[in-house]
């Protein structure tokens, strides 16, 4: 660094003359030069009735310094003894003098540490004219000139200024050309080393601007000189080659315009910055002319050059700083996160068990932070030296392992850990510490209790079975089993446990059982299924296995448990059950057809009685008497009442055989509830009945088989007027339920037992009988309504009171589940789902003198 300068050296310097009260300051390349030249300053001191102070790092260099001394005419051990001279080693901490504090800056702290407080016993005992004491420089921070300044002051303070005489050295590679140049012009007087001679270094007087080229064109940084507006007045080759200009292009150039993200006004603040201070030391990135960047340490100085205020800004390239700066804090990022995110507990120590460091989860287990000793419990684990013991090593220098030990815990009790040590070794094998690694086992050691409590239960319950049971591990072997499958296996336990079924069954059976076995496991199934089984005494069973997966602890834990149970009785029974059922179905079969071919014949002469009865009152063949009239009415009555009565069996029949169809299409409600009204009106009014009626507004059509909804209003209404009282009155009400439609209908007779609710709608029912003594019929009616409600996909209840009357509701959907195209009825057979209200329809007709006999019997024929 300072091969600059060799020319710039006056004599050499001699120790016996006069030293300047601010002290000397000698720059060396080599340990070996401070110390030949420190030996010739405390000589020379000695020589002229000085006190000395020698500071040296360790023991070891103490006796190398008072050696040196002693190979001279002097008598060190007699000016040790005087309290004239004295060596005092630092350690390798202390070694400086000067240290650094973010807070406060550069300081010197000379109540800190055994070294120093000898230092100041030293100088306050005894009567002494000046004193002579060395001390090592170190730049803490960006300049060496701060920590010089500030360790002087230090000095006046704690030693009269007049007797001081202090050597300051400096290693030559710390030292940068300015801070050399800076240090010569603050009036330093700088020593160096040349030619084995130590001189005084000088810079002549010569032109400033000769100076700074000189220096600037020698240095290996980047070197840049601008004026206080920023723009170049001087670059070196470095800073050409660094930006790739030309020095002509770069001279000129403002300064913002070879830095990245500055502006005028942060210049602005840099060079208000450099006036108060006189140096600014920042880190930036510059900007080439090909557009790269390259981060540089840059170092401003206030200078004057050719007779104007300028800034000397030195640029030290750090890409490889920065880069190992990057790769520093990944490593150390990726350190700590594995060292914090460690599952179980880390910690380093030192040889006498000091812990230097240990993530959160060793202070949770262990109970030791950092800084503090290691718990006797985990030294006593390690099995390494006495801990009661202050001196001496107390780790072991070999590997440690334990699966399961403990460490004692005061507020947790003792923790069952899973430990491991690992020694750390210096270079020439001396112990420097130890790492250890602790697992907490109260997990493990709580899920083997749970584990072996399960097991222990699956072998009990197996045991309780009183049927065959056994239980497989997830490799198919058998790991438990009852007394009932030892008895079917006609083995004891102890041959059948540690077995698979390979050692039981043929080879293509045993295969196709393990490989269901262990993909039940697997995948945590249930499996339930039959098989046939030939038993030890030849007999063949039906057996159904109902295997389950429990599940354990971990995946390895889970276990397959089977059941066997003898299932031949049953099958049999249900075989014999099939065979009745079959027969009773046949027979059932033979009974719906007996019934309808019985319709279809009772129909045809009951046709035949019901026309001509028909016939005579419409006395197209001749008048007739009263009595006439009167019989010819009640044998068409009776006709058409038994006609009912078989349409009604015919419908039930047809629905328990599946042959109703529904037939979509568009259903005008309110017109289908007046129609129905119209025909039973002569009903009610023989009653003296009132039927009112309520749609909501906007409830107008639904899409429905229109002949069994009006079917199903038809029957509903005829039994509401039936069990009516004479003079009441029924109530029917239609509202839309989002997309269903709910119409009730409401009377005000006879009423219902709770109890009847649901056999009101089964076949062939009525509540008492002397209801239906009175009011006839043979409960067929709502019979069908309920059919037919349903064949829609609805649903239909009663609510009603003994006396009170009764509410019958039902629900249907608005539109069918799945889309239908509507179509018109033109099958004739629908008709049979209408007679009731057709026949009424007939007979109001009749009354108004308009016959339709012929089309009656045309649509009865067809039937």
């Amino acid at each position: 660094m300072l091969e600059i300068l060799k020319k710039k050296v006056k004599s050499e310097f001699c120790f016996c003359s006069t030293i300047p009260s601010n002290g000397l300051t000698a720059v060396y390349k080599e340990t070996g030069e401070r110390t030949e030249l420190i030996a010739a300053y405390i000589k020379a001191g000695l020589q002229q009735n000085e006190r000395c102070i020698w500071l040296v790092p360790d023991p070891e260099s103490a006796e190398i310094a008072k050696e040196l001394l002693s190979n001279s005419e002097l008598d060190i051990e007699s000016c040790i003894e005087k309290s004239r001279f004295k060596i005092i080693p630092l350690q390798e901490t202390d070694a400086l003098s000067v240290e650094h504090s973010e807070g406060s800056g550069i300081y010197f702290n000379w109540n800190a540490g055994v070294p120093q407080k000898e230092i100041l016993k030293f100088i306050h005992t005894g009567n002494w004219r000046y004193l002579r004491i060395n001390l090592e420089i170190k730049p803490f921070g960006k300049s060496i000139s701060g920590p010089l300044k500030e360790l002087r002051r230090i000095l006046n303070e704690n030693i009269p200024e007049k007797k001081i005489r202090p050597l300051f050295t400096i290693r030559e590679e710390e030292l940068s050309p300015g801070e050399v140049l800076d240090l010569v012009e603050a009036g330093e007087k700088l020593l160096i080393n040349r030619d084995g001679k130590w001189k005084f270094l000088k810079i002549k007087q010569e032109s400033q601007d000769k100076k700074f080229k000189t220096l600037i064109e020698s240095s290996n940084d980047s070197i840049l000189i601008h004026d206080m507006k920023g723009r170049v007045m001087e670059a070196n080759h470095v800073a050409c080659e660094i930006f790739g200009y030309t020095r002509s292009k770069m001279l000129g150039k403002h300064i913002k315009d070879l830095r990245t993200n500055i502006h005028l006004t942060e210049f602005g603040q840099q060079i208000e910055k450099l006036k108060q201070t006189g140096y600014f030391i920042f880190e930036m990135d510059s900007l080439r002319k090909d557009g790269t960047v390259i981060p540089q340490e840059i170092n401003n100085r206030l200078i004057e050059y050719e007779g104007e205020n300028a800034v000397l800004s030195i640029g030290r390239d750090i890409s490889e700083r920065k880069r190992n700066e990057e790769a520093l804090r990944a490593s150390e990022r990726k350190y700590r996160t594995l060292f914090e995110e460690f599952p179980g507990g880390i910690a380093q120590f030192d040889t006498e068990g000091v812990i230097t460091l240990c993530n959160e989860s060793f202070v949770n287990l262990a109970g030791s932070r950092e800084k503090e000793k290691v718990s006797f419990s985990l030294l006593s684990l390690l099995d390494g030296g006495n801990p009661e013991e202050k001196s001496g090593k107390c780790l072991p220098k070999v590997p440690v392992h334990h699966d399961l030990k403990y460490i004692f815990r005061n507020e947790n009790g003792m923790i069952p850990v899973a430990m491991t040590y690992k020694p750390l070794i210096s270079e020439n094998s001396g112990l420097v510490g130890g790492i250890v690694l602790v697992e907490d086992l109260t997990e493990v050691k709580r899920l083997e209790a749970v584990r072996l409590q399960q097991t222990e239960s699956l072998r009990k319950l197996v045991d309780s079975v009183p049927i065959p049971a056994f239980c497989k591990n997830r490799s198919g072997i058998y790991i438990a089993c009852n007394t009932a499958f030892e008895t079917f296996m006609r083995m004891q336990k102890e041959e059948i446990l540690g077995k698979s079924l390979y050692n039981f069954a043929p080879p293509e059976i045993a295969e196709k059982c393990h490989t269901m076995d262990i993909e039940l496991l697997k995948h945590k199934k249930t499996r339930v299924y039959e098989t046939s089984i030939r038993f030890a005494d030849g007999s063949m069973h039906q057996i159904m296995f109902n295997k389950l997966v429990f599940s354990g602890v971990t995946e390895e834990d889970s276990m397959l448990l089977g059941i066997m149970i003898d299932i031949t009785e049953r099958k049999q029974a249900e075989e014999q059950m099939l065979q009745a059922k079959m027969a009773a179905e046949a027979a059932n079969q033979a009974k719906t057809t007996f019934i309808v071919n019985m319709s279809h014949e009772l129909r045809t002469p009951l046709n035949a009685v019901i026309g001509f009865s028909d016939l005579l009152l419409s006395e197209t063949f001749g008048p007739l008497n009263e009595k006439q009239k009167r019989y010819a009415e009640n044998i068409s009555k009776s006709g058409s009442h038994l006609l009912d009565v078989i349409n009604d069996v015919l419908d039930i029949s047809r629905l328990e055989l599946g042959n109703i169809e529904l037939y979509y299409e568009t259903v005008d409600i309110p017109g289908v509830i007046e129609e129905v009204q119209r025909v039973l009106s002569s009903f009610a009014a023989e009653k003296k009945i009132r039927i009112d009626y309520k749609v909501e507004q906007d409830l107008e059509t639904i899409i429905a088989d229109r002949v069994k909804f009006k079917q199903v209003l038809y029957n509903l209404l005829n039994n509401a007027i039936k069990f009516s009282f004479e003079g009441g009155k029924v109530n029917i009400t239609a509202r839309s339920e989002e997309n269903m439609v709910k119409i009730s209908i409401k009377d005000e007779g006879i009423g219902l037992h709770e109890a009847d609710y649901a056999r009101v709608f089964l076949p062939f029912v009525q509540i008492d009988e002397s209801i239906s003594r009175k009011h006839g019929g043979v409960g067929l009616g709502l019979a069908l309504v309920k059919r037919f409600v349903e064949l829609h996909g609805g649903h239909v209840w009663v609510k009603a009171s003994p006396g009170k009357g009764s509410t019958f509701t039902f629900r249907i959907p608005k539109r069918p589940e799945k889309e239908i195209q509507e179509k018109e009825v033109t099958n004739p057979l629908q008709t049979l789902y209408s007679l009731e209200i057709e026949k009424e329809e007939e007979k109001l007709e009749k009354k108004n003198g308009k016959s339709n006999l012929k089309k009656r019997n045309r649509r009865e024929g067809i039937e």
